[in-house]
């Protein structure tokens, strides 16, 4: 009788261990922790280092690195808990690119960049706030995946790229496109959403 009675009472014991460590272990997962630098010296560095799209899986990180000379979207992967030497992607590199935001199925990115509206023609400039930026300016261009590389930026119609200061795109889980112009009148910018 004693055994039988011990031996119940240690299983509900061991069970409420248990499930009061599994609730604790919830809690504390939930709780916030600060913030942190993203990937020092590696990823985040002494440029400016901004807009970080992700692939739908987290192994891959697109971000703008900037200063007062170059603006360039870069790549990095994930290996197990490292991420690799970001490298300029393939569709960047001549232009001031930036901004890079993913689609939710990881097919396409879009992102804002000064090169020309016009093949042959110089960098856009832009007029905002008042003044007129030369080399300054931005329109959106559309890159698609083809499996493990990426396909020529395309400009985005002139619906959307009304102006030569457009910047900041993101896409929502139900393909609409947000981003920010400058209303051509006042100069200050504004949000904007395309279906």
């Amino acid at each position: 009788m004693f055994r039988k009675t011990y031996s119940r009472s240690f299983t509900a014991f061991a069970i409420l261990f248990l499930a009061a460590c599994c609730i604790r272990r919830t809690a504390s997962a939930a709780e916030p922790k600060s913030p942190a630098l993203f990937a020092p010296g590696v990823i985040s560095g002494a440029a400016n280092d901004l807009s970080p799209a992700f692939s739908p899986d987290g192994r891959t990180v697109f971000f703008t690195r900037s200063n007062t000379s170059y603006s360039f979207v870069l790549v990095s992967h994930r290996n197990g808990d490292h991420w690799s030497a970001p490298e300029v992607a393939t569709f960047s590199g001549q232009w001031k690119d930036l901004e890079a935001t993913m689609s939710p199925d990881g097919s396409f990115l879009i992102f804002a960049s000064n090169r020309p509206a016009t093949e042959g023609k110089g960098p856009l400039d832009g007029v905002y706030n008042g003044k007129t930026y030369p080399g300054g300016g931005g329109n959106l261009w559309r890159v698609d995946r083809h499996g493990d590389s990426w396909g020529a930026p395309v400009r985005l119609p002139d619906s959307i790229n009304s102006s030569r200061a457009v910047f900041s795109p993101s896409i929502a889980a139900d393909g609409s496109l947000y981003f920010m112009q400058a209303d051509p009148s006042s100069g200050t910018f504004h949000l904007f959403r395309s279906s």
